[in-house]
């Protein structure tokens, strides 16, 4: 029978399809945000089949990180594991941190630069390297239809989160428990919607509330339930049937559910966060041809990170612009490119300093610099850490 496992083995390794994944997903992030930035229009997210859309890509994002990262965090120790993490996540983020505060913020503030570098908000700006997200800074894109100078950070401080789930998962032995890791993914998601039928909120009181509301009730809530069953599958990987058929009918029931709004993300996500993930790790370890630019360097982190400060660029120089597929097509290049720039002078530099430790890094290095495939048992270990 052939399985997700299965297909991993047969090619010692993962099919090109994860990296079409991250560049598809990080481009449909900025894509989705275009018409907030041009239009400052949120409303259209809700909207039937569009809503669905919204949902799935940081779903599926998630699930793609908690399938490849599951195996990172097999084969490293918990130490190794929270290093690779840091180095791959924060370098990248602190360079966007640093240019968005002492570059980007002096050039579009329409206030004295006295006053914008002696203003408390623009130094509170750096919290968002530790997760504590700001997201304005004073004076900045006050003419564009939203001041929001990166507002993709809102995921930072979930992604910590999922962090330190996966290190409690490793120190209390539930890695080899997949089962329990099913049912406490399932158990999440089902609570959310009699949470949320209960009554809580996002304004409830105490510490405990508003963390029990985020985890299983916000919008973020599906972060998590994708992750958890990401890393599910990967333990399950073997006993998960690959199937074209199983793939058309997921892809079927999704855009039957698209066309009834659901405003209740805990009842999305128990309706169509199972197909997301099977859709997610089927293309996963499927064949999917890449533009050869993508092939020279994970550039996904990038257009994710630098995405919507870059198209707050874009929309300030050409306000006059106002078709958002214009404006998209104005900003990907110029994304794609600092995209570029930050993997191979920031992110890649780190890897570097990673190999020294992890067998990972040096796979993916090595890859890197020779412009050829890994031998496919180290791709496999190589992808698993990049996410």
């Amino acid at each position: 029978m052939d399985t997700i496992g299965s297909r991993l083995q047969a090619r010692r390794g993962i099919a090109p399809g994860f990296d079409f994944l991250r560049i598809f997903l990080a481009s449909g992030v900025v894509a989705w945000h275009v018409p907030a930035i041009v239009k400052g229009d949120v409303s259209w997210g809700s909207t039937p089949i569009v809503w669905l859309l919204g949902y799935s890509i940081l779903a599926a994002f998630f699930s793609l990180s908690g399938f490849l990262i599951a195996g990172s965090a097999q084969r490293l120790t918990l130490g190794n594991f929270l290093i690779n993490r840091g180095l791959r996540i924060v370098p990248a983020l602190l360079v966007e941190v640093v240019l968005c505060t002492l570059l980007l913020g002096p050039i579009f503030t329409n206030i004295s630069l006295y006053e914008y570098f002696t203003s408390p908000q623009t130094w509170h700006y750096f919290t968002n390297i530790v997760g504590i997200i700001n997201y304005t800074l004073p004076g900045v894109f006050t003419k564009n239809p939203t001041d929001i100078v990166n507002n993709t950070l809102w995921t930072v401080p979930h992604e910590i989160m999922c962090y330190a789930a996966i290190s409690i998962l490793v120190i209390i032995g539930l890695l080899k428990r997949p089962m329990i890791i099913v049912a406490l993914a399932a158990i999440m998601t089902i609570s959310g919607i009699f949470l949320e039928l209960y009554g809580l909120t996002k304004t409830s009181h105490g510490v405990v509330g508003k963390f029990v509301y985020i985890v299983f009730v916000s919008n973020a809530s599906r972060l998590y339930s994708g992750f958890l069953f990401g890393i599910s599958a990967y333990l399950l990987r073997n006993r998960i049937v690959y199937s074209w058929r199983i793939f058309s009918i997921c892809i079927l029931l999704c855009a039957v559910i698209s066309f009834f709004p659901i405003g209740s993300v805990p009842l999305a996500t128990t309706l169509v966060l199972p197909e997301i993930l099977y859709i997610t790790i089927f293309i996963g370890v499927t064949d999917v041809p890449i533009p050869s630019i993508f092939r020279k360097g994970d550039y996904s982190y990038g257009i994710y990170l630098y995405g919507w400060p870059i198209q707050q660029l874009t929309v300030s120089t050409f306000p006059a612009v106002s078709s958002l597929l214009l404006q998209f097509l104005i900003s990907i290049p110029l994304i794609t490119a600092f995209a570029a720039f930050s993997w191979h002078f920031i992110e890649r530099p780190i890897l570097e300093l990673r190999k020294k430790f992890s067998f990972v890094a040096r796979v993916r290095l090595d890859e890197t610099k020779s412009g050829h495939e890994a031998p496919a048992v180290e791709k496999l270990a190589a992808n698993t850490s990049k996410s």
